[in-house]
C-alpha cells in the first residue's frame, strides 16, 4: 500500500493537495461529527491503513486510496444548517478516477477486471448509508458475492479511518446491522 500512495503522490501532487485543503468543517469553530480528523487527505490516509491491515487486495487498496477524490469538487455548504456536504462524491469519485485507474493497467499495475472493480467499489462506497431496505440490497448482492464482500470491507475500512461522534456509531451500527444480514442471506 505504501508504494501505491507514494506513487500517487508522485503522480498526482495536485489532487493530493486539494484532498489536504478540503475540509469536512465549516470554519474553524465548527467540527464535523462524521469527521473529526477534518481533511480528507488525513481521511483517506486513514482508510488505506485500515484496508492494508485487512487485505492485500490491489483493487480494493485503489479504491481506498482513491474514494474520496471528488470531495473537493462537490463540497458544498448547506445553507439551511451551515453543515459541509459531499452529496455525489461517490459518483463524482469514480469518474476522476477511472484514468488514474486505466494508467494503472496501462502500466501492468492492475488487470482490467482489478480496474473495473476498483471504480465500482469507489462509485458504490455510499451504498449502504442510503440503502433502506435489506431486502433490496440482497436481490442487488445476490449474484455478486464477492464483490459484496470487498465492499463491506471497504464501508468497515471507511468507517474505521475516521474518528466521529456518538452518533455516527449509532448510525454505522444499523448499517452493520443490515450487512450482518445481508451476510447471512448470502452466506458469505
Amino acid at each position: 500500500m505504501s508504494e501505491m500512495i507514494a506513487w500517487f503522490i508522485t503522480h498526482y501532487p495536485d489532487i493530493k493537495a486539494q484532498m489536504q485543503t478540503c475540509s469536512h468543517s465549516n470554519g474553524l469553530n465548527e467540527v464535523n461529527p462524521y469527521h473529526i480528523e477534518d481533511d480528507c487527505w488525513s481521511h483517506t490516509m486513514m482508510v488505506c491503513k485500515m484496508v492494508e491491515l485487512r487485505s492485500a487486495d490491489r483493487a480494493l487498496m485503489v479504491a481506498a486510496l482513491l474514494h474520496d477524490i471528488g470531495k473537493p469538487e462537490v463540497r458544498g455548504v448547506n445553507p439551511r444548517n451551515n453543515h459541509v456536504q459531499f452529496f455525489g462524491h461517490e459518483e463524482k469519485s469514480a469518474l476522476l478516477a477511472k484514468p488514474i485507474v486505466m494508467g494503472l493497467v496501462l502500466q501492468g499495475l492492475l488487470s482490467q477486471d482489478e480496474a473495473d472493480e476498483a471504480l465500482e467499489l469507489i462509485a458504490m462506497h455510499g451504498y449502504f448509508y442510503g440503502c433502506k431496505d435489506a431486502n433490496e440490497a440482497y436481490v442487488f448482492f445476490a449474484e455478486k458475492r464477492a464483490f459484496f464482500s470487498k465492499l463491506t470491507l471497504l464501508v468497515e475500512c471507511d468507517h474505521l479511518g475516521r474518528f466521529g461522534s456518538s452518533d455516527v456509531e449509532q448510525r454505522f451500527g444499523k448499517i452493520k446491522e443490515m450487512i450482518e444480514q445481508i451476510k447471512e442471506r448470502l452466506e458469505v
